[in-house]
């Protein structure tokens, strides 16, 4: 399949009047900012003819906008091979599980060892809205969590589906095991998140920070263990493992805000189990199921608990 520029034109009317360029193409588009201001940085971005220079430029009512889209660029990565599972895939997207231990994208000490380099090795074509290094990379799981994700083949699936990430369209269920006291079976965590004041590599919940709302409820607990179903309603930085440990139940495994516990298992035990979403081009909603992995189903069985329920068990919750 050959991509072409997609040419989007827009005209601004009155509530949108002496607002930012970057903001008006954000409500528009439904990209993210960073988005945004890469295609302006390209020159693909033109006010009534002249070509933006900046996002913080303000747009006047009944200017149009028009935005080019490119195709795909040849990306610097080097393609990895590597077996993951694909669940599903056709011309548009694919839905594959990250393994532990995998970054999703380059980030330092991690150029060509991340799950950008196995998509390019194993999807000939993938979107470059996200760009060179993020390639059909829609939303992202941490490197030591393991579970599903949605990646975007084309760059109109790619803005589709940011929206509905942004619009909280797609569910997103977890399983967690967690140690310590938990103040009660079930509950909301409402803790704003934000860079630790200390440490600038960590998250913390912290005053001022970005709102924040996790659910959750437990599968099972034995004496200080727990399994726990997991719903994040904003996508902060750490959201869960930060949240656990706020309320006293860290992730076990977890090395940055957990109880380490390496007698059970040498990563933080959190898995992405199940995602439902609505197929960007056909509309179909489709849902995903995704049977924690081996180190975490032990746990899990020396429980009492089947790892191959666990999908189900937190649909139940976050439906």
């Amino acid at each position: 399949m050959q991509h072409q520029d997609i040419r989007k034109v827009f005209r601004v009317g009155d509530t949108f009047h002496n607002q930012r360029l970057d903001r008006f193409l954000e409500s528009q588009l439904e990209l993210s900012r960073s988005q945004i201001k890469r295609l302006i940085d390209r020159g693909l971005v033109f006010i009534s003819g002249e070509r933006a220079k900046k996002p913080g430029v303000r747009v006047k009512r009944d200017e149009e906008v028009l935005v080019i889209i490119p195709p795909p660029e040849p990306t610097e990565l080097i393609p990895r091979d590597m077996d993951i599972k694909v669940y599903y895939e056709d011309e548009y997207l694919a839905v594959i599980e990250k393994p532990a231990g995998l970054p999703v994208h380059p980030a330092a000490g991690h150029r060509q060892d991340t799950l950008a380099n196995v998509l390019i090795a194993r999807f000939p074509i993938l979107s470059s809205l996200g760009g060179k290094e993020r390639p059909g990379i829609v939303h992202r799981l941490d490197k030591n969590t393991s579970g599903l994700l949605v990646v975007a083949k084309t760059e109109d699936a790619h803005m589709k589906l940011s929206a509905a990430f942004k619009e909280k369209r797609v569910v997103k269920g977890y399983v967690a095991i967690c140690c310590g006291r938990l103040p009660a079976v079930e509950g909301i965590i409402d803790a704003p998140i934000g860079r630790h004041p200390v440490n600038r590599k960590k998250m913390a919940v912290v005053k001022g920070g970005r709102e924040a709302f996790t659910a959750y409820r437990v599968i099972k607990s034995q004496r200080d263990l727990h399994i726990l179903a997991v719903r994040i309603y904003t996508g902060r930085t750490h959201q869960i493992r930060v949240h656990l440990h706020h309320i006293g139940c860290p992730v076990i495994g977890d090395e940055t805000y957990g109880k380490k516990r390496l007698d059970l298992i040498d990563r933080q035990a959190l898995h992405a189990t199940y995602l439902r979403l609505v197929h960007p081009e056909t509309e179909e909603e489709m849902e995903f199921f995704s049977v924690p992995p081996n180190d975490m189903a032990r746990i899990m069985e020396s429980m009492g608990i089947k790892a191959e329920s666990v999908p189900f068990m937190v649909r139940s919750f976050v439906l």
